[in-house]
C-alpha cells in the first residue's frame, strides 16, 4: 500500500508561483528552434527541451522514448541537440525541489482549455494534493473531470506544472507519464520536505 494514501486532498490556493507560462502562438509553431540535453537529475536521465522563451518539454526514461515524445509534441520544430542557460536553471530547480530565486519561464502549446488546466495545477502548493474533480470544480466545469484528466496527462512539462500532485478522488495516485514510481517519488520528497 501507498504511504501517500493518508494524505487528504486539499483544495487549490490562490498562491502566486514562480513558473510562468507563456503559450506558443500559432505563428511560432512553424518556426519553432528547440535546443534539447540529456540530464542526470535526482529521478534519472531526463531531457530538457527549450526555446529562445523558455523550457518547452520536461521528461523522464529512456532517451530514445523522450526524443520521440519531444519530436512528437512539437512535429513542425526544429529540434536540435544543444544545452543553454535555461536548461541549466531548471535543472537547478528540477534537483532543489523548486527552491530557485528565479522565475521559470514555459514556453508550451496547448489549447485554451488545456492552458487554464495547466496555470491552475500551478496553484496547487508543494505538499498538496488535489483531485481531478476539485479541478475541474475549480475551473468551473464541474463534469470535466475525464477532460481535466487528459489535460494533466497530456502537460509537456511534467514537474514544473506539478502534475503529479494531482490524484484520483479516493485516494489513489492514478497515473504519470513517467510512471507511478517517479510520481511517489516527487510526493514523498515533497510531502517529506
Amino acid at each position: 500500500m501507498n504511504a501517500l494514501l493518508h494524505y487528504t486532498i486539499s483544495p487549490i490556493d490562490e498562491l502566486l508561483t514562480s513558473v510562468i507560462i507563456i503559450p506558443i502562438t500559432p505563428n511560432e509553431k512553424r518556426n519553432l528552434i528547440i535546443n534539447y540535453s540529456l540530464y542526470i537529475s535526482r529521478f534519472g536521465q531526463t531531457i530538457i527541451g527549450t526555446t529562445e522563451k523558455g523550457v518547452c518539454f520536461l521528461a523522464f526514461g529512456e532517451k530514445d522514448q523522450m526524443l520521440y515524445d519531444l519530436k512528437k509534441q512539437y512535429p513542425f520544430a526544429i529540434i536540435q541537440n544543444g544545452s543553454d542557460s535555461i536548461q541549466f536553471s531548471a535543472l537547478n530547480a528540477l534537483d532543489n525541489l523548486n527552491e530557485y530565486n528565479q522565475p521559470i519561464y514555459l514556453h508550451i502549446k496547448g489549447t485554451e482549455f488545456q492552458l487554464k488546466v495547466w496555470n491552475t495545477l500551478l496553484k496547487i502548493p508543494q505538499g498538496k494534493l488535489t483531485s481531478y474533480h476539485l479541478i475541474a470544480e475549480y475551473i468551473n466545469n464541474s463534469k470535466a473531470d475525464r477532460a481535466v484528466g487528459n489535460a494533466v496527462g497530456n502537460n509537456p512539462v511534467s514537474y514544473f506544472i506539478p502534475c503529479h500532485r494531482v490524484i484520483r478522488t479516493d485516494g489513489s495516485l492514478g497515473g504519470y507519464r513517467w510512471g507511478l514510481d517517479i510520481k511517489d517519488q516527487i510526493l514523498n520528497l515533497e510531502l517529506n520536505k
